[in-house]
């Protein structure tokens, strides 16, 4: 076994990660260093936030809001306004 391996040497950092080209600049990154929720698509947050127009960690946190009914509903119009 120590036969086969003889003469490539050790493994290094550069070998084991794959650089990636970020979908909204097309720079060169490493995903685990990326900001990004979606680390395998994007270089950094801001790009993220750019390109989809919010960001995931945001749209995890997201909370739906009921719009409530106008409050004038029932009520006469201001004087002076016709109808």
């Amino acid at each position: 076994m120590s036969e086969e391996r003889q003469g490539t040497g050790p493994l290094r950092n550069a070998e084991l990660s794959k650089l990636f080209r970020c979908a909204r600049c097309g720079l060169s990154y490493s995903p685990s260093k990326s900001t990004s929720s979606l680390r395998l698509t994007y270089c950094s947050f801001f790009c993220e936030l750019g390109d989809l127009g919010f960001s995931m960690s945001g749209l995890e946190h997201m909370e739906v809001r009921r719009h409530r009914e106008e409050p004038n509903e029932g009520l006469r119009p201001p004087i002076g306004v016709r109808d």
